[in-house]
């Protein structure tokens, strides 16, 4: 899978990015430091992941997390992506705001 991040604003948490040029889209409230309203008590508190671009509102959604799970992924794909999106954003370089 090829991920990248395809918008982020200095000063703000949130970002943007995408999974196989679009196939995926996400979107992520990220921090520099784990919490307890993150996933699994890590950098990410609110993440929302698409198939496809993100249109319709939130007809494409798959996972959608915000401060606890509003909808888990339910599929193996649909874990694997959460997976490896999770991942990325974990590791994302810190002090980017």
């Amino acid at each position: 899978m090829d991920i990248k991040f395809i918008e982020f604003r200095k000063g703000e948490n949130w970002v943007r990015g995408n999974v196989n040029k679009g196939e995926y889209t996400f979107s992520a409230k990220l921090f520099d430091q784990g919490s307890i309203f993150g996933i699994k008590e890590g950098r990410v508190s609110k993440l929302c992941i698409f198939k496809g671009k993100r249109q319709d509102g939130f007809k494409n959604v798959f996972v959608n997390y915000d401060r606890g799970w509003d909808i888990e992924p339910q599929t193996k794909e649909e874990q694997n992506v959460y997976e490896y999106v999770l991942d990325f954003l974990e590791n994302a370089p810190k002090n980017r705001f």
